[in-house]
């Protein structure tokens, strides 16, 4: 990527990163460290024109595990992979003159 001055790289971290919970004592600790590293490699790798950027995902995702184990959620409830996935993609096509480091993602009736 920095031979050819472009390229991407998206990493998806949670909530977590930015505050810690009564039962995410090893798991907020990681995402926070995973937040570090890629702003880290953001400010290393932007300037050799290759876009690092950070998705947080702010909820559960849709996924056959978590409608098992919360059968009784409704589908506003849920993350769908597909609208994450299109969030990335749309980070990998931003204008260079306006590129995002961080942007959430989290369903519409999320009370956040």
């Amino acid at each position: 990527m920095k031979g050819a001055g472009r390229g991407s790289l998206v990493f998806i971290g949670a909530t977590a990163s930015r505050r810690g919970g009564p039962r995410s004592a090893a798991f907020a600790p990681a995402k926070a460290a995973q937040r570090s590293l890629a702003e880290s490699m953001a400010r290393s790798l932007w300037p050799s024109g290759i876009h690092v950027a950070l998705i947080i995902v702010d909820g559960m995702v849709d996924l056959p595990q978590t409608r098992r184990a919360m059968p009784d959620k409704p589908d506003s409830f849920f993350i769908k992979p597909s609208g994450v996935a299109e969030i990335a993609f749309q980070l990998t096509r931003q204008d260079r003159s306006a590129w995002s480091f961080e942007v959430e993602a989290r369903p519409f009736r999320e009370s956040w």
